[in-house]
């Protein structure tokens, strides 16, 4: 199963438009985001395109594939306009795996009890990574509108057991990981 997952839109246009290219033209069997998705947030200035109404018009075209978790951007106002409903915390089993989504500001929380051999899927700090540590995969995509620490913007696939951090604009690999 193949599995798109992106986090920290914030709002976007440009970066949502490339997101749908993607799932387009990679044609996954499910789109996991990871939070933070219509408000561009109080640390970053205002971008100059920056449209939640048209970011979320562009989400909702491939509603159908989407499992989204709730980031700490999102309002009750936000979640109103997607649909697709929001969790703060979510688990999924897909090739053979359980994955545990949170946006990650919560990634210290009790929300979660994530066990040896699970998939823990993250956002917000806006910097990719793909980790193994005792017995558990640490995923997060980065940002696709805000990325941080050097890195490009970036969203994550899952192709089986096989992990890649890929770079929004020129689809190349920034990171990968094989679990197999």
């Amino acid at each position: 199963m193949r599995i798109i997952i992106a986090s920290d839109i914030h709002g976007r246009l440009n970066a949502a438009k490339r997101l749908e290219q993607i799932v387009a033209s990679l044609k996954p069997e499910r789109v996991l985001l990871l939070g933070d998705y219509l408000y561009h947030g109080p640390r970053n200035g205002v971008p100059s395109d920056y449209d939640p109404m048209a970011v979320a018009t562009i989400l909702n075209r491939f509603a159908s594939k989407v499992v989204g978790v709730r980031g700490n951007c999102d309002s009750r106002i936000d979640e109103s306009l997607l649909r697709f409903g929001l969790e703060n915390s979510k688990v999924l089993f897909a090739n053979g795996f359980r994955l545990d989504l949170i946006h990650g500001d919560l990634v210290t929380s009790d929300l979660l009890e994530v066990e040896r051999g699970d998939i823990l899927m993250y956002g917000h700090t806006h910097i990719p990574m793909l980790k193994k540590a005792d017995g558990v995969t640490y995923v997060n995509p980065g940002s696709i509108a805000f990325p941080k620490g050097g890195y490009p913007a970036s969203y994550a696939v899952m192709d089986g057991g096989h992990f890649e951090v890929r770079n929004l604009d020129d689809d190349t690999a920034i990171l990968s990981l094989d679990l197999l």
